[in-house]
């Protein structure tokens, strides 16, 4: 059998095992299935991130390059983890009670391979589709909250913590109705004000907890405060708010914007920072969205990107002077440089 990612499956592929969802509870197609483009474009709007082919070749003797197999190392243990998020939160639901101990050891022993992880980002982008799961924007959040918290110099038992505020964050979501979770449009005050109630009712089902921290708690209260003031629900400002909370506002942001949904398509890397950017003096802190910024430009230098005119391009630089990652220095396929600053053009799709 080949493991092939499901971006570059073709028609006439054969399955090589059963292929289910990225949590493991939808089966969606069967072994030896001949694949359609239909169906490829099922698994692929499933968010299943590969899969194996039955085509004869013996798998262990594959050769593949190193970043292929860190990518392919990296998409399994998401896999992995994704199965188990998704049975944590189905019994968060149901009896409306955290399972601590499974979480923490998902935070500490798995969720940290994936943060530290070289590339982790990139590869996190490749996992993404159109998905309302909770639990899985939950997950997302958390690896992006471990890189980030990396990069502000968050180590040990206090970067352990951060990770699993990032996937404790939203768990308050599981008491609100899904008809409002999942509606393909724009909230009512009403609405709005129900979904507003999950960083208090996800505080509630963690309380009192001993193995929790007061960190991670207060992450999951604070998460949507802002520091201006504006964001509830207690309305915190400034150094009110948790500082694991304003790390946990950048990476929820980030991860919602480049994420599909029902009601819009996802945001590229670019769109989303500038969005961070816009809030950077007003609801987010400056120094952690800064040092975002700065990280986030070796992460896309050298990016392949789709842009509005219709052309192709890869990511050279970034200008000094510019304080955003939002609109660099290109290299066109025709072979002439393109600065973004100077063009009315747009980034409209990043390939890696």
């Amino acid at each position: 059998m080949r493991l092939v990612f499901t971006r570059d499956l073709i028609p006439g592929m054969l399955t090589g095992g059963e292929v289910t969802d990225v949590a493991g509870a939808v089966k969606l197609l069967k072994q030896g299935i001949c694949l359609t483009q239909s169906q490829i474009t099922k698994l692929q709007n499933w968010g299943v991130p590969f899969l194996y082919l039955d085509d004869g070749t013996d798998y262990d003797r594959i050769k593949f390059s190193g970043v292929d197999m860190i990518k392919i190392n990296f998409a399994k243990v998401y896999q992995e983890i994704m199965h188990d998020v998704g049975h944590m939160f189905r019994y968060i639901k149901k009896f409306r009670e955290v399972p601590v101990m499974q979480m923490k050891a998902l935070a500490d022993h798995k969720i940290s391979l994936l943060v530290e992880t070289i590339g982790a980002l990139d590869y996190l982008l490749e996992m993404r589709c159109h998905s309302e799961h909770t639990f899985q924007h939950s997950l997302n959040v958390a690896v992006i909250a471990g890189v980030l918290g990396k990069w502000c110099g968050y180590q040990g038992e206090k970067l352990k913590n951060l990770v699993l505020a990032g996937l404790l964050h939203d768990i308050g979501k599981v008491v609100i109705p899904l008809s409002i979770l999942d509606k393909p449009g724009y909230l009512s005050s009403a609405e709005f004000a129900i979904i507003k109630q999950h960083t208090a009712e996800g505080y509630q089902l963690v309380k009192t907890s001993q193995q929790i921290s007061q960190d991670v708690k207060l992450s999951i209260l604070q998460h949507h405060e802002r520091m201006d003031g504006s964001g509830y629900p207690a309305g915190l400002a400034g150094d009110e708010i948790n500082d694991g909370a304003k790390v946990i506002a950048i990476a929820d942001i980030y991860e919602a914007m480049t994420s599909d949904r029902v009601y819009r398509s996802k945001m590229t890397p670019f769109e989303a920072l500038n969005i961070i950017a816009d809030q950077m003096f007003v609801g987010l802190k400056p120094e952690i969205c800064l040092t975002f910024f700065d990280n986030m430009r070796n992460y896309l230098t050298g990016s392949s990107v789709a842009l509005s005119n219709g052309l192709e391009a890869k990511v050279i630089a970034f200008d000094a002077k510019e304080k955003h990652v939002t609109r660099p220095i290109l290299y066109v396929q025709n072979g002439t440089c393109i600065d973004l600053q100077k063009e009315a053009l747009r980034i409209v799709g990043v390939y890696g």
